[in-house]
């Protein structure tokens, strides 16, 4: 026969289904997105940090920094820097990348000598490619220049007709700046520079093409790769959502670009600008023109490689904020993404399999740890469920540039344990009140409340000093025999209602209800010094009780109500006594029978305590003269006294 659940374990499965279907609902918002990117971030930052990975060594960048700006100030204004700069990089590098735009010639609508040198500097390089800034579509209040014929041809000639590999929704530009089309023209290649940050200001993602006419402008960084690796563009395949192939030999594996529907990839950063070894000065190379030993020293640094010719200067303020610094070249994205594209080292979506199998181990292990009983398992549980969580996306990241996606994992431990720990606290609470409502039974509210709140009291049986009560109706078998069980019922019920309070009140515990009779102790289960005191004013007000309650219920049901009240003081063995199907808290011994006997004994209406009691009690309580009553058990008579009140 299969096991059935209890109650709280079918609670807690309902909480965790019902919170991994509002998690599952969430995933869908961009909440868990949010979180995500911050996780992203930090790990870039970390990976910038800790772990840099320094650009491919093919890929030289030439800052145009504040010291190259300060020291070719007057040759950079007429172009002299640049045009020394390409003559230089055609001699010693494989390619060149600028990125620059001359929009319009320094001559009087004629090139200037300057923009004439770069024009013939140009033409003679092996691979220039040339930036040029795309006018997104989406700007529509962006004022520009509409093109010239001789512009659009120039651009026309650089489209890129990839195969595209179905529906999808790269960013169209409306127009391009260019920089002046005689120097636009003698370019191998032109490349948008067009970069766009998230809706915080930050850089993660770059576009690779904005679509133009019939074709396509690739970014800088691909086209320069494209060059660099003679890949034939019609040959790219271009899988919205998936991948950018960009083919090679037959013997050289495919490069795999992950990008999203719109072609965007994300930006590999792997390091800090400043921590890039691979960098020239642009005054040094532009002026190894004209010096001879300079010029062999910068061949030997430039030689095969590729060049890219970047403003660093803090005149021109192209910085942006990224996950690894705050102020960031936005031309350190272009070399982020040529060097991945070198190195095949993109990051990369977790695959949906792979989320699957993480989101089911995720909620096997939350059930497992929310149906621990134990509250140190249960509260320690979840917290390494979270940093293991943490640090499997981490691994992942480290080991396989997976990007990570723990948000809405994390949320579901996060509330699942929230949640698990107040339906746990509810159950303990109700089960605490059931327990509070049982106690109540036998000891005061505030004794049975302080039972469940230490949940340490020690209740097995022990020998202990007690005081012992005994009450019970005179009559009550005679009276009851001729009355209805609802006339019975009613009265009792009044009658043991009440003298449960008095007891409690003197901070009594009721070991039972005999019919009629009640059986009490002071003592226990918490010590009190003055017992049995207490036992002898409970018993009279018990009796001052049962005067008003006689004058109540003789007119109603004829019940002239007189109670015989014994009390005894001595070493009884207290505690929880029973079988394995019944147990109790009560009390035995030879002390408890003599309170009986003592009750047997007392007048109508009376209280009768034996001698221990009454050398027990220290307060101004009065008693009779001593008398002496002869007990089943004892071989001599019991001295006993009467309590007056």
């Amino acid at each position: 026969m299969s096991k059935v659940l209890s109650s709280d374990t079918k609670a807690d499965l309902a909480v965790v289904f019902l919170i991994l279907l509002v998690s599952l609902a969430l995933s869908l918002t961009p909440l868990f997105s949010f979180f995500d990117r911050i996780l992203y971030d930090s790990f870039l930052k970390i990976k910038a940090g800790y772990y840099p990975e320094l650009p491919n060594p093919r890929i030289i960048s030439v800052d145009l920094n504040d010291s190259s700006e300060n020291e070719l100030r007057e040759a950079i204004d007429s172009r002299n820097a640049f045009a020394d700069l390409l003559w230089v990089l055609g001699d010693c590098a494989s390619s060149a990348v600028l990125d620059f735009v001359f929009k319009n010639p320094l001559g009087d609508g004629e090139p200037s000598p300057a923009d004439l040198e770069m024009i013939q500097a140009a033409a003679g390089m092996k691979s220039l490619v040339l930036a040029v800034i795309p006018v997104p579509e989406k700007l529509a209040n962006y004022s520009h220049s509409d093109l010239d014929q001789q512009s659009r041809e120039i651009l026309s000639r650089n489209l890129w007709h990839i195969r595209e590999m179905g529906a999808n929704s790269i960013p169209v530009a409306r127009s391009f700046i260019l920089s002046f089309p005689a120097l636009s023209g003698a370019a191998s290649q032109l490349g948008h520079i067009g970069v766009e940050h998230d809706k915080d200001g930050v850089y993660r993602k770059t576009p690779l093409f904005y679509r133009w006419e019939d074709g396509l402008i690739p970014s800088l960084a691909l086209a320069a790769a494209v060059r660099e690796l003679h890949i034939d563009p019609q040959t790219i395949e271009f899988y919205p959502g998936k991948v950018l192939i960009l083919p090679r030999g037959p013997e050289d594996p495919p490069i795999r670009i992950p990008v999203d529907r719109s072609g965007y990839v994300r930006i590999p950063y792997t390091m800090r600008w400043i921590d890039n070894l691979y960098r020239i000065s642009f005054a040094q190379a532009a002026r190894a023109r004209h010096n001879d030993e300079l010029f062999d020293r910068i061949f030997d640094e430039l030689s095969g490689s590729i060049c890219l010719v970047v403003d660093t200067s803090t005149f021109k303020q192209d910085f942006g904020i990224t996950p690894v610094e705050a102020v960031f070249p936005r031309s350190g994205i272009y070399l982020a993404v040529m060097s991945a594209i070198f190195n095949n080292a993109f990051y990369y979506d977790i695959h949906f399999a792979i989320k699957l199998l993480l989101s089911v181990f995720t909620v096997i292990a939350v059930l497992f740890v929310g149906l621990q009983k134990k509250d140190s398992l249960f509260n320690a549980g979840f917290p390494l469920l979270i940093l293991a969580e943490g640090g499997l996306c981490y691994l992942l990241w480290r080991c396989f540039s997976l990007v990570p996606f723990c948000g809405v994992l994390i949320f579901f431990i996060s509330v699942s344990w929230l949640g698990l720990f107040i339906l746990r606290q509810f159950f303990r609470y109700r089960e605490q009140l059931l327990y509070r409502n049982a106690l109540s039974r036998y000891f005061p509210q505030a004794l049975a409340e302080r039972i469940c709140a230490e949940r340490s009291i020690d209740l097995a049986p022990a020998a202990k000093e007690l005081s012992v009560l005994f009450a019970d109706i005179v009559s009550f078998t005679k009276w009851s025999s001729d009355k209805t069980p609802e006339t019975v019922h009613t009265f009792l019920s009044d009658y043991l209602e009440s003298m449960a309070a008095i007891i409690f009140e003197h901070g009594g515990t009721i070991d039972k209800f005999m019919g009629d009779g009640i059986l009490a102790f002071f003592g226990d289960p918490f010590e009190q010094e003055d017992h049995a005191e207490r036992a002898v004013r409970a018993a009279i007000a018990m009796q001052k009780k049962n005067v008003s309650l006689r004058a109540i219920w003789m007119p109603k049901v004829h019940i002239n109500l007189m109670v015989r009240i014994g009390i005894n003081t001595g070493m009884v063995i207290a505690g929880n006594l029973g079988s394995k199907t019944r147990i109790e808290y009560t009390v035995i011994g030879a002390a408890v029978n003599l309170g009986q006997r003592m009750e047997s004994n007392a007048p109508p209406g009376g209280i009768l305590v034996s001698a221990a009691t009454r050398g027990a009690v220290r307060g101004p309580i009065r008693f009779g003269s001593p008398r002496l009553v002869t007990v089943k058990g004892y071989d001599t008579p019991v001295e006993c006294f009467e309590a007056l009140f």
